[in-house]
């Protein structure tokens, strides 16, 4: 569609339904029915900017379905490395973009980041770094089957041209979350709560 100027657009001035739009806000994760500041375009093909009305930021939807930015998914951690937390949020920024492929490649290299962390010399196969967790007990014979999904996952969107899709994505990011939980997370609970 090219643009043909701002003829097209609506400017609801909150009096009506049209005005108010529910969804949850990307930037501060809450339900909300927020502002729609403008929109273009018929119910079922329109586009609305928005504002929340909890936390004021802006947000964009496409097609009454997809809200930029998205949800942020995945749980926040605590007691997380600085670089393995801050490429653990990449992941799941990542998924509230809707960017599956660099979800579960980022997800796969954390196993990596863990590894190194955990004294592992960097520059070293992915295959060394995961048998490096595995002989200090940091995955567990329990755990494997779903550390090799995130590893099984990662190789495939580096390898395969087939696009992931979100529940597998959701997979790998929820997997990584659970292995940090279980490697630092309770590690700094037990810290903090040991008596």
């Amino acid at each position: 569609m090219d643009y043909k100027g701002h003829k097209g657009y609506s400017k609801p001035d909150g009096s009506t339904t049209e005005a108010w739009s529910d969804y949850t806000c990307g930037h501060c994760g809450t339900y909300v029915s927020g502002a729609v500041i403008a929109y273009t375009g018929p119910v079922g093909a329109r586009a609305e900017w928005l504002v929340c009305t909890k936390c004021g930021h802006g947000s964009y939807r496409k097609d009454n379905n997809i809200i930029y930015p998205g949800q942020v998914e995945g749980p926040s951690l605590t007691g997380v490395p600085e670089d393995v937390y801050e490429a653990y949020n990449e992941a799941r920024n990542c998924m509230s973009v809707n960017a599956f492929n660099a979800t579960e490649l980022i997800c796969r290299k954390i196993l990596m980041h863990v590894a190194v962390e955990k004294g592992a010399e960097e520059g070293k196969s992915f295959a060394f770094y995961l048998d490096e967790l595995e002989s200090l007990g940091y995955i567990t014979p329990p755990m494997k089957k779903w550390v090799d999904i995130i590893r099984k996952n990662g190789n495939s969107a580096t390898h395969k041209i087939e696009e992931p899709n979100k529940g597998r994505a959701m997979s790998s990011l929820m997997f990584t979350a659970e292995l940090l939980r279980i490697i630092y997370e309770m590690e700094h609970f037990a810290s903090t709560f040991s008596v």
